[in-house]
């Protein structure tokens, strides 16, 4: 059942309720008043019965009423009628002797009741209606020992206007809770269900292949408005993660594209017998070994970022990463040496991770600070800790970045206009945010035009630290002081 269905079987039950309260109230209170008319009659009664004896002449006592001076003294004039309320009449065969008459009876007269009672004390009470005209009498028929009747009613003028005023207000209270009913169920179709229902629309466009769909935001900071832009939030995020995943495909395929095609070329040279000779066999086996190890490498980095992605726990081991830095940095001096590095390392500076990793880290940066600047541009490595942090900063004094390709430093494949006719993959950046990441840290890029490149490693000491040196970078330490060299200290 739908919620729509929900609230409006909640609303059909409520008017229900509320028109069986309205029912048992107009009968309560109706049937409470007869009860009070019926009193009124069995009390007048009596008296009725001894005015039309008076009016008779009677001198009998009626069975079951005691004598009197009420029925043996005649009042002296109709001034003092005390049944202005009661109608009272002698049936005498069929004629009918009216007695008394209610003010405000219209007129009007009862029919006779079925049943006679001979005894004041056990009357009998019947609702009959008026003899001409409408109203509605409770009436009693007394018979007296004279042979006559008396006829004793009360009208029920009073009770059936004070019913249908009743009615009135239950039917208007009525009509009132439902034209409220349907004002909330407007106001919650509005600003409940029928965002809902567009929230079930767009996700089904989006299922039938309609991407761009998205639920129009009203900006009323409904429940159902938050629920439209969490599904608009996730659909954005879900196309751009489709559009980063065929970027990815796209670009790992066009950096696979050139090493294969000169494998397939030159195989194909060879089939066609165009490298007999040695040295131009040795080359090409060479440039195979090239290209082969390019596209291992790729792969091999490839792999390292989907597991990082998947979460695989990389090996938690406490290690100093001062260490981790001078072999990234021999690493270095070994593929580089030429370009000049100056290394301010302060040790020891214990972390807890896995040390291939990080060291994987720290010579993606100290490689692309070295392949991407001029040779002539200073390279730095500094390391300290500050506070619970240990901070690992490679900066450089090449020609820096502009604020978009900052933007886009660390996507996959991306790489600056001046550094596509370098060597390199574009996923060193990719691999060190991911790295650190994995070790609970943060990496951080200040670059500018003209303003060289620095990238920050912000990584958690290990708690168990020995007392570190003091603060700041440039100051020395014990067997780990600042080295400045035209190589890179090993």
């Amino acid at each position: 059942m739908t919620l729509r269905s929900r609230l409006g079987l909640a609303a059909v039950l409520l008017v229900a309720v509320l028109a069986a309260a309205g029912i048992f109230l107009v009968g309560t209170v109706t049937s409470s008043a007869v009860a009070q008319t019926n009193q009124e009659l069995r009390s007048t009664a009596r008296v009725a019965v001894g005015v039309a004896d008076r009016q008779t002449g009677g001198s009998q006592p009626f069975p079951g009423r005691p004598s009197s001076p009420l029925s043996s003294h005649r009042p002296p004039g109709p001034r003092q009628n005390p049944l202005s309320d009661v109608y009272v009449a002698v049936i005498d065969g069929s004629s009918r002797r009216p007695i008394a008459r209610p003010a405000d009876g219209g007129g009007r007269e009862p029919q006779l009741p079925r049943v006679s009672s001979s005894l004041l004390s056990r009357l009998r009470i019947e609702t009959v209606p008026s003899v001409s005209g409408g109203g509605r009498w409770q009436a009693t028929l007394v018979a007296v020992p004279s042979g006559q009747e008396v006829l004793v009613a009360v009208s029920m003028s009073r009770v059936d206007h004070t019913a249908a005023t009743l009615r009135l207000a239950v039917l208007a209270a009525a009509g009132l809770v439902a034209l409220v009913l349907l004002a909330c169920g407007f106001w919650v179709e509005r600003l409940g269900l029928r965002p809902i229902a567009q929230v079930r629309t767009v996700a089904r466009a989006v299922l039938e292949g309609d991407r761009s769909r998205r639920v129009p935001a009203t900006g009323r900071r409904t429940e159902a408005d938050q629920l439209a832009a969490a599904l608009n939030l996730m659909l954005d995020n879900q196309q751009e993660i489709e559009a980063r995943l065929r970027q990815f495909i796209a670009d790992a395929s066009h950096e696979l594209r050139t090493p294969t095609s000169v494998i397939s070329g030159l195989a194909q040279l060879w089939r066609q017998g165009n490298l007999r000779d040695a040295p131009a066999l040795e080359d090409a086996m060479r440039r195979i070994g090239q290209e082969s190890a390019r596209i291992g490498g790729l792969v091999e980095e490839l792999l390292l970022l989907a597991r990082l992605d998947e979460g695989s726990p990389l090996q938690q081991a406490p290690l100093d990463a001062a260490a981790v830095i001078r072999e990234s940095l021999a690493d270095g001096q070994a593929t580089h040496p030429s370009r000049s590095v100056t290394a301010t390392v302060e040790g020891p500076l214990p972390v807890v991770g896995d040390a291939s990793a990080l060291r994987r880290a720290v010579s993606n940066l100290l490689t692309n600070a070295l392949v991407h600047t001029p040779p002539a541009s200073p390279v730095a490595v500094r390391a300290g800790r500050s506070g619970d942090r240990v901070v690992v900063e490679v900066a450089d004094g090449g020609p820096g970045m502009t604020a978009d390709e900052a933007a886009h430093a660390f996507d996959r494949f991306w790489r600056g206009r001046s550094s596509r006719s370098r060597p390199g993959s574009g996923l060193g950046l990719s691999i060190v945010r991911a790295i650190v990441a994995a070790h609970g840290g943060e990496v951080q890029l200040e670059t500018g035009p003209d303003r060289g490149t620095t990238v920050r490693l912000l990584l958690p000491a290990a708690p168990a630290a020995p007392p570190a040196a003091p603060q700041g970078f440039g100051r020395s330490a014990a067997l780990s002081g600042p080295v400045s060299t035209p190589g890179v200290p090993s």
